[in-house]
C-alpha cells in the first residue's frame, strides 16, 4: 500500500507555506486567558461555508467570558428532561447570552484590513448570534479576523483565521478532517474531546462534522423546548478543546437525527419524553447554530482535485416504517436529482458523498435508518448502481453516524464506504461485528478520517486514513488515477 508522509501538509497558494501560515496565525492568536478585558464569546466561533472569495462565520455575544464550572451536573447515565421551572443557565456548561452588538475584522497575512463589518445588534431574539456573509476576499489565500463585542462598554477580542477555498482549475494538494457523533457525557475529560486537538495538529484546510454534533434526546438534560437545544448547543463549542481547534479550522456542519430531533427521527415524528419540543422545532434551531446557506444539501469545490457533496438526510425524508417501493426516500426527489445532475456535471479529479448514514455499511439487522438497511433497501440499491454506472473509480462515500470505523466495498456494485466512528473511544460501541465479504478494515474505536489528495505530475492521489483519536493512523487506503492537469491542462498554483 503507498504511502504518504503524515507531515506533507498542502502547503499555502499565497505568501507563506501551508506550516508556515498556521505557525503565523497560531503565534499571533492571544489565548483567551490572555486578554485583558472578557471577550464575552464564550461559545466561541465557527468558520464555514467557504469558497474562493467567501466565507461565513458565526459568533455570538455571551454574558460571561467563560462557560458556567459550577450549575447543576449533568449526568452521564439515565437522563430526564429538564425540569419544569429549571432554566437552562442553572445546569454546569451553561452560556447565556447577553444584549449588545458584535464587529467582525478581517486581515490579510500581512495585516491589511480586507473585511469588515459595522456593529451589528444582537439580542434573545436570535440568541445573541450572528452569522457575518464576509464576501471579496481572494482565492486560496490566509486570513486572521478579530471579533469584537461590546454592551455599554467594548469588550475584549477573539482572534482566529482560516484559508479561502482555490480556484477550481488551480492543481493544489488539499488536507480535510471528518468527524461525527460527539456526545457530551462521552467526552474524554472536562475540556473536550482529544480528537478537535489531533485535528487541529493535522492542519487541514477544514472539516467535516457530519451530524450528532450534539444528542437532544439521550443526553442531559434531555430536550424539550429550543432553550435547552441551544444550551446543548452552547455547552458542546464553549468546551475548550473544541473552541480553540475552531478558532484555527473552519468548517461545513450537517445535521443528523440526535442534532435533529430524536434517534431516527422523521418529519412528523413524535418522541413524548421530548414533549412539547418538536421535529420542526429542531430543524429550526440546526441553521442557526452553525454556519450555514440557505441550503441544507450542497456541493463545494477545492481546485481541480476534489469536490464534496453534503447530503441532508432528515428534511425531506419518506417516514422509517413506511412500506419501501420506488418512491420511498431519504432524500426527497429533488435532492436525489441534484445530486445525480451534480456528479455528473463535476470535473473534479474526486467526488465525495458525505452522507450521515451509511449507504454501504453492513448495519445491525434491528436498524431501520439508513440505505443499508432493508426499510431503505430499493433506493440504497440503485443509488449503489447509479454510482457504480456512472462514475470511473473517481466517487466515494463518507458517512458518519456509526459508533466504529471502517472502510467497506459492496460485493455487487464495488462502491467504497469509509466510516468515520465516534468522536471517542468511550461512544465506540453497536457495531454488528466485522464482515469480511465488505469489511476492508473495521475497528470499534474513535477518531477521525483524514483524506488527502496529492497532485503528482499528470497523476492525482486520493488518501484516506482512519486516525484515532489522538491523530495515530490507523488505516489508511489509497486511489490514483490521471489527474486533471494531464487531462485538461490544468493551472498549477
Amino acid at each position: 500500500m503507498d504511502s504518504v508522509p503524515r507531515g506533507s501538509r498542502a502547503p499555502a497558494l499565497v505568501g507563506l507555506t501551508r506550516r508556515g501560515f498556521v505557525g503565523w496565525t497560531l503565534g499571533s492568536l492571544a489565548p483567551l486567558a490572555a486578554v485583558g478585558r472578557e471577550t464575552h464569546q464564550a461559545t466561541g466561533v465557527k468558520v464555514g461555508e467557504l469558497t474562493p472569495t467567501a466565507a461565513r462565520i458565526w459568533a455570538r455575544r455571551t454574558r460571561a467570558n467563560a462557560r458556567r464550572s459550577d450549575g447543576i451536573p449533568a449526568r452521564r447515565e439515565k437522563p430526564l428532561a429538564a425540569p419544569t421551572g429549571v432554566d437552562p443557565i442553572d445546569f454546569e456548561g451553561s452560556c447565556p447570552g447577553a444584549d449588545g452588538a458584535l464587529r467582525l475584522i478581517v486581515k490579510t497575512s500581512a495585516g491589511k484590513k480586507a473585511w469588515a463589518s459595522d456593529w451589528v445588534d444582537v439580542s434573545a431574539s436570535t440568541d445573541f448570534a450572528h452569522q457575518f456573509e464576509v464576501s471579496g476576499l481572494r482565492p486560496a489565500t490566509g486570513y486572521s479576523f478579530l471579533l469584537e463585542t461590546k454592551g455599554r462598554r467594548t469588550d475584549g477580542q477573539l482572534t482566529g483565521s482560516f484559508r479561502t477555498a482555490p480556484p477550481e482549475d488551480a492543481v493544489v494538494p488539499v488536507d480535510v478532517a471528518m468527524l461525527s457523533c460527539q456526545k457530551y457525557s462521552q467526552r474524554d475529560d472536562a475540556r473536550g474531546f482529544f480528537v478537535y486537538d489531533a485535528i487541529k495538529q493535522f492542519q487541514p484546510h477544514h472539516l467535516l462534522s457530519v451530524g450528532d454534533n450534539v444528542y437532544y434526546d439521550s443526553d442531559d438534560p434531555i430536550v424539550n423546548s429550543t432553550a435547552v437545544a441551544r444550551h446543548h448547543w452552547n455547552r458542546m463549542y464553549s468546551l475548550d478543546r473544541v473552541a480553540e481547534c475552531l478558532r484555527v479550522v473552519p468548517g461545513y456542519w450537517v445535521k443528523d437525527d440526535h442534532d435533529c430531533y430524536s434517534d431516527d427521527c422523521y418529519p412528523g415524528m413524535v418522541t413524548p419524553k421530548m414533549a412539547p419540543f418538536t421535529f420542526q422545532e429542531g430543524l429550526q434551531v440546526f441553521p442557526t447554530q452553525v454556519p450555514l446557506g440557505p441550503s441544507p444539501y450542497r456541493r463545494y469545490r477545492w481546485g481541480r482535485g476534489l469536490e464534496i457533496f453534503l447530503l441532508e438526510g432528515r428534511d425531506y425524508r419518506t417516514a422509517n416504517n413506511a412500506p419501501d417501493s420506488p418512491s420511498k426516500s431519504i432524500w426527497g426527489p429533488e435532492q436525489k436529482r441534484w445530486l445525480k445532475e451534480a456528479l455528473t456535471a463535476s470535473k473534479a479529479d474526486w467526488k465525495l458523498i458525505v452522507s450521515p448514514t451509511p449507504w454501504v455499511g453492513p448495519d445491525r439487522k434491528n436498524k431501520r435508518d439508513n440505505h443499508a438497511n432493508e426499510v431503505y433497501r430499493t433506493e440504497g440499491r440503485e443509488m449503489r448502481a447509479w454510482i457504480k454506472d456512472n462514475s470511473r473509480g473517481d466517487t466515494f462515500v463518507l458517512c458518519g453516524d456509526r459508533h466504529w470505523q471502517y472502510h467497506s466495498v459492496e460485493p455487487e456494485t464495488g462502491v467504497n464506504e469509509f466510516g468515520c466512528g465516534a468522536a471517542s473511544d468511550s461512544h465506540a460501541a453497536g457495531t454488528p461485528g466485522e464482515d469480511l465479504r465488505y469489511h476492508k478494515f473495521h475497528r470499534v474505536k474513535g477518531g477521525f478520517l483524514a483524506i488527502q489528495v496529492r497532485p503528482e505530475g499528470g497523476r492525482s492521489k486520493l488518501v484516506i486514513e482512519h486516525c484515532d483519536v489522538n491523530g495515530r493512523q490507523v488505516y489508511q487506503k489509497v486511489f490514483e488515477r490521471s489527474g486533471a492537469l494531464a487531462q485538461n491542462g490544468g493551472k498549477r498554483v
